[in-house]
């Protein structure tokens, strides 16, 4: 069994209608004013609204902001974190997606970096001025409203460079929320091509935790449960976007998939897609996910894993684990197109990008391996010649293999 460790969580409230408890628990933490960050969908939802008057109800203020932008870009985080030293809030809020969310977590760390910031990218997984000694000044409560991301839970903060056109991951155990407040009602009615992009991004983390160099016996068990429940429900979800029940569940596992432990390594290149293509995350994962299973599949200690993934979707296994790895890759295809994604070729045509197969690997390298990520791989490709190595990878999935 391997060694783990497990980070502190969130306190979580998990149910419908649990958006509504906000100022219960801003009260007894004795907050007297609140930053509500969000975005302008969102507030047109009227999620934005409710949250405020359950904040306003208990006595306290609430201001909003509601410019967050998907792929978080670091001059908004910069931004978000004047407003809260300015404001000096007793506690922030992120309210939407994984971007919002990501948003507010970034924000409220970097409100408590003692230094002028001139380079966030500086403070990434790969950069050197990050310490765990840096504490927000605030409470910090997380709301998903999209059942994907699960970044009310993670210690780290997908953001964009405007400088160097990447994404990149800060990470840090203070980036952790106070409280999580899960309430499925919040995704019901969510047209079916977000529910298919939110939900892929949830069965990325559980899938690539699983077979990832920090597998574990907890997140194991809780992943596989996670697993199971997105590929019986996002289908269901996407046919019936007001069905409650698979909403339920697939908020369960988005949580879940990120809050038991482990790193899901793919991301590292579904990221880099979609700083270059501006591809919405989630198809992103998709595409890449195939590729990671067919690659992890020649590693030794990934094969029991595989062999369970594949027990849980329904694919005949063997003995053979790069049969099976070829087997689960296959069905996640099948999957994935079966909400009306294409692969990558084709999404690029789709987009009016014209960059040939060696042009994207050419322009893909480099922002992988910036991924912290991409350095949990194996076998490695961050190794030796790792232009040769993630280029396998990357024509892989251009390829759809």
């Amino acid at each position: 069994m391997n060694t783990y460790e497990t980070l502190r969580t969130p306190h979580t409230v998990f149910g419908d209608g649990s958006l509504d408890t906000i100022g219960r628990h801003l009260t007894v933490w004795g907050a007297r004013s609140c930053l509500l960050v969000t975005d302008k969908g969102i507030v047109g939802l009227g999620y934005a609204e409710r949250a405020k008057q359950s904040v306003e109800q208990a006595g306290i203020s609430c201001d909003v902001y509601d410019q967050c932008l998907p792929d978080p870009p670091d001059t908004t985080c910069l931004e978000v974190r004047d407003l809260i030293l300015e404001g000096n809030y007793d506690a922030v809020i992120g309210l939407g997606g994984g971007s919002s969310m990501d948003t507010a977590k970034v924000a409220a760390l970097i409100a408590g970096i003692p230094e002028d910031i001139d380079d966030l990218h500086e403070y990434s997984k790969q950069g050197s001025r990050m310490s765990e000694t840096y504490r927000r000044p605030c409470r910090l409560i997380t709301i998903p409203t999209t059942g994907g991301s699960g970044a009310e839970s993670t210690p780290t903060g997908v953001i964009t460079s405007t400088s160097l056109n990447l994404k990149f991951s800060i990470g840090n155990e203070n980036l952790i929320a106070d409280l999580a407040i899960i309430d499925p009602t919040l995704t019901v009615g969510m047209p079916p091509t977000p529910t298919a992009y939110c939900g892929l991004d949830a069965l990325a983390h559980c899938m690539e935790n699983l077979i990832g160099t920090q597998q574990n016996a907890f997140s194991e068990l809780v992943q596989l449960d996670c697993l199971e429940r997105i590929w019986t429900w996002l289908p269901v979800a996407f046919r019936e976007p007001e069905n409650l029940e698979a909403r339920e569940h697939l908020a369960w596992a988005a949580h879940y998939a990120e809050a038991s432990g482990a790193v899901p390594n793919g991301h590292a290149v579904a990221h880099a897609i979609g700083a270059m293509y501006h591809i919405v995350h989630g198809h992103a994962c998709a595409m890449t996910l195939p590729t990671v299973y067919r690659h992890f599949a020649q590693a030794p200690e990934a094969a029991d894993a595989i062999h369970k993934v594949g027990q849980r979707i329904g694919v005949a296994v063997s003995d053979d684990p790069i049969a099976n790895g070829d087997r689960v890759a296959d069905a996640i295809l099948t999957f994935y197109r079966g909400f009306g994604l294409s692969g990558l070729q084709e999404t690029l045509r789709n987009n009016g990008t014209l960059d040939t197969r060696d042009e994207f690997i050419a322009k893909a390298v480099p922002l992988v391996m910036d991924d912290f990520k991409s350095r949990l791989w194996t076998p490695a490709i961050h190794t030796g010649d790792y232009a040769s190595k993630i280029g396998a990878v990357l024509g892989a999935i251009w390829d759809e293999r």
